[in-house]
């Protein structure tokens, strides 16, 4: 009985928090979308963070928006030092937000026994990628895959940016642990990862994919014998 008193009363905790996260404006909302993905972050490691996934927002902004989530208890402001000061989450909401993985099993099982008592008419479709995208037109996978590539490009330039900024040592305060936790992170990652898995579920996809690559590899170096060596 406890258990589930326990239960209700985190749920009904996740549901307010729900609540005023739904009535944020959108750069509070990236701003804690940020903070959700990485936990904890100084705060020009936040600047410069929202800025690589397209939120560009000058600084002083960026502090008044800072203390509007502070203020709605979505993030605490923690001092650590001379100008060093991080954002991160709440210690309430970290709890809440973490999930274990027998949490996570359990779930996807009371859902899949749920929809096998609903009417067959009524039951949710299993996804399937290889069959989603062996149905998608060829024009739509040139299009995702264009967009892949360009992102792919985007985040590459950007980690090549910032580890030429550090290697010049243009900011003098950055630690090799804080550069390695933005380069290293896992999930400034997940894009890669998801066009392996894309390439994995559909043939068509890799093909094109490799196909556009080779045509981008021309276009870019006169030398492409030496770059296949190397």
């Amino acid at each position: 009985m406890a258990n589930r008193k326990d239960d209700d009363a985190r749920n009904k905790r996740i549901d307010e928090l729900s609540m005023v996260g739904f009535e944020l404006d959108d750069i509070c909302s990236e701003i804690w979308l940020t903070l959700i993905a990485y936990k904890r972050l100084r705060f020009n490691d936040l600047h410069r963070s929202l800025k690589m996934f397209g939120t560009d927002i000058s600084k002083p902004t960026l502090l008044e928006h800072l203390k509007h989530l502070v203020e709605q208890k979505l993030i605490e402001r923690k001092e650590e030092g001379f100008q060093n000061v991080s954002y991160g989450l709440t210690e309430e909401i970290c709890s809440l937000l973490h999930v274990s993985q027998e949490d996570i099993k359990e779930w996807f099982d009371d859902l899949e026994k749920a929809n096998e008592r609903l009417p067959p008419h009524l039951r949710l479709m299993k996804f399937d990628a290889k069959e989603f995208y062996d149905k998608m037109p060829e024009t739509e996978i040139e299009r995702e895959i264009d967009r892949d590539l360009n992102y792919t490009l985007v985040l590459n330039l950007h980690e090549l940016k910032n580890f030429v900024q550090y290697d010049l040592k243009i900011d003098k305060k950055e630690s090799d642990a804080d550069f390695w936790k933005l380069v290293g992170n896992p999930f400034y990652r997940i894009h890669e990862k998801s066009i392996a898995e894309k390439c994995r579920d559909s043939e068509k996809y890799r093909k094109k994919l490799f196909e556009k690559m080779d045509i981008l590899i021309n276009e870019l170096s006169g030398d492409k014998k030496r770059i296949q060596k190397s």
